[in-house]
């Protein structure tokens, strides 16, 4: 592995650099998007118990809200209900971009360093076939093995650049996907609150 690095170059470092990061990011965000720390089953109906048997709280509140994504549009829910339901409704739209915000906090992070790898690839590949290029004006004499040699070492860093890019961009696409869906379910639940204590 350490003579792979070596042979791309100085390019390699970056991208090495780009691929700890996909990896890092991919696990936070497979972490942090779970359904039960999104959205857990059940949470409106216990909610709703709690306010049947008038026994919510603020400390329970806040720790509703704390609890998860669902958990603080829902408790926010119950803030306004005494709003008419259309500035309820704002109110909570609101709450659900802030949510947004943390979902997709370090998603464009991910685009970005998959978008940029096979061009820092590139520049690697670029800058080694000049060298290469450059080698065979200083000798005498073309060297056909040195040359190939040169161009072989020169076209790792693009294959490197490009099996960062092609994982990075589709963890990008299935997180953007799944965040979708998470901000769909919200909707749903919350709507669904909002008809029962409005």
């Amino acid at each position: 592995m350490n003579e792979f690095i070596t042979a791309g170059g100085p390019f390699m470092w970056p991208l090495l650099a780009c691929s700890v990061l996909i990896i890092s990011i991919s696990i936070e965000k497979s972490w942090f998007l779970q359904n039960r720390l999104i959205s857990p089953k059940g949470l409106s109906n216990q909610i709703v118990n709690l306010l049947e048997k008038d026994l919510m709280n603020s400390k329970q509140a806040s720790e509703i809200s704390n609890l998860s994504s669902l958990g603080f549009l829902l408790i926010n829910c119950i803030k306004y209900k005494d709003l008419p339901r259309e500035n309820l409704e704002s109110k909570i739209e609101e709450k659900a971009e802030e949510v947004k915000y943390v979902l997709e906090r370090r998603l464009s992070m991910l685009g970005t360093i998959a978008t940029i790898s096979p061009l820092l690839g590139l520049l690697g590949t670029v800058v080694g076939m000049i060298t290469a290029f450059t080698g065979l004006t200083e000798t005498s004499g073309a060297n056909p093995d040195l040359l190939a040699a040169g161009i072989s070492q020169a076209l790792i860093t693009t294959a490197f650049g490009l099996l960062i890019a092609v994982p990075g961009l589709v963890l990008h696409k299935y997180f953007e996907q799944k965040i979708n869906y998470l901000l769909i379910s919200l909707q749903k639940e919350v709507s669904g609150f909002i008809d029962i204590i409005n």
